[in-house]
């Protein structure tokens, strides 16, 4: 096997083993504490929680690449994942633990995709390389918020709904996962060296305030509507939801939603490679509110066919994939972009605490019209990029 194929292996299975953890924690979490008879308030908060680590990494991340090498992080991290998420499995039914674990996993996860980063960037910047990371992180969101959550249904109809039972198996089944790319990474990855930081876009040091409020301000709103609109899509009717089964839910966000916004992402990076960032800036802005739009829809027409609300989904993750777009990629040119990472966790974290409690004070209507109007901040952070020179 030459040098080009064993870099595609193991940049493939680390890339992967970065996204199971995180779709664990910032999606599957929410299904599972919702069949678990929490409030959406309650389960917005401690998922929202479980971004503290990413908003603190900037002070972290230092420390961690200095003490040891991320070859050895990556290890170390997958090994504890292992043993924690067979541990997640022991925790049911008692929630204090599985909230605990969650919160464990949340660290361990931030940790690892900061070694999995560090050693990614190591391989060749070749467009093979590149769409194998890229589909690796997505295939892991099909796994993770597909596949899994279309077991974990499927378990609960033959254990006769015993919903516990049934995250209790697809948690062993994870752990078993981690087990095995320990093991496999431990074969491959001690050859890999860390990389180095790649080169930035220069930003006037003057302009940097109104950049890094940018940074906060645009995603907010799309940071709200992730979280409510996993609920939303498996909520009762009685309630405002539009019902689907965890195999449904699976099926639409974890296999038709992720294509979607694989195909989004991609065309939005290269519209921006072809046209420049300050061309796509306020199209690409515009279309991030198509996804408040169409789920305001949604919400007052509760449509009863799977079909109608699978297109529905796709619309809205490919207009939030070719939008998203235009942030990261702002967000990975400039030079402070570990700060920039930071804030765009705060807004993640920030979107995500708040949006329960908005959501059950309005329901699920009233909550979606007010991410519209909230996603006014991210016209007005466009305004602001539009008005600040930056300089390759």
């Amino acid at each position: 096997m030459n040098r080009t194929n064993i870099s595609m292996t193991w940049l493939a299975t680390l890339n992967f083993s970065k996204g199971v953890p995180y779709v664990i924690v910032m999606v599957i979490s929410l299904l599972m504490l919702r069949q678990m008879g929490l409030r959406p308030a309650v389960i917005t908060l401690l998922v929202g929680l479980c971004y503290l680590p990413w908003v603190l990494k900037v002070w972290w991340k230092p420390f961690i690449e200095r003490l040891l090498r991320g070859s050895l992080w990556v290890l170390i991290t997958q090994m504890l994942l292992s043993v924690s998420f067979a541990a997640m499995a022991f925790a049911f039914p008692s929630e204090g633990l599985v909230v605990g674990l969650l919160m464990l996993i949340a660290w361990l996860t931030a940790i690892h995709n900061v070694a999995v980063d560090r050693l990614s960037a190591k391989a060749e910047e070749t467009a093979p390389h590149r769409m194998t990371r890229e589909l690796s992180r997505k295939f892991a969101m099909v796994i993770g918020q597909g596949v899994l959550v279309m077991l974990a249904g499927n378990l609960q109809v033959f254990y006769r709904h015993d919903m516990l039972y049934a995250w209790r198996l697809m948690f062993y089944l994870v752990s078993g996962l981690f087990l095995l790319l320990f093991f496999w990474h431990t074969l491959t990855l001690f050859r890999v060296s860390d990389a180095r930081e790649r080169p930035a876009w220069y930003v006037p040091s003057v302009s940097r305030p109104l950049v890094l409020v940018a940074l906060f301000l645009f995603p907010l709103a799309q940071a709200m509507i992730i979280k409510v609109s996993i609920l939303f899509l498996t909520d009762t009717k009685s309630n405002g939801g539009l019902g689907l089964s965890p195999q449904e839910f699976g099926l639409v966000m974890g296999t038709v939603g992720i294509i979607a916004l694989t195909v989004g992402g991609l065309m939005g990076k290269k519209v921006i490679q072809y046209f420049g960032f300050m061309s796509c800036l306020w199209p690409m802005t515009l279309l991030m509110l198509a996804p408040s739009v169409i789920y305001v829809g949604l919400s007052y027409w509760q449509p009863d066919s799977l079909v109608v609300v699978s297109i529905c989904v796709l619309l809205e993750q490919m207009a939030y994939g070719v939008g998203f777009a235009l942030y990261l990629w702002l967000l990975q040119q400039i030079a402070w972009r570990e700060q920039g990472k930071s804030l765009m966790a705060l807004s993640l974290m920030t979107g995500c605490i708040v949006s329960g409690f908005i959501q059950e004070a309005l329901g699920y209507n009233g909550f979606f019209i007010a991410s519209l109007v909230i996603s006014g901040l991210m016209v007005v952070s466009a305004s602001w990029l539009r008005k600040i020179p930056i300089n390759k």
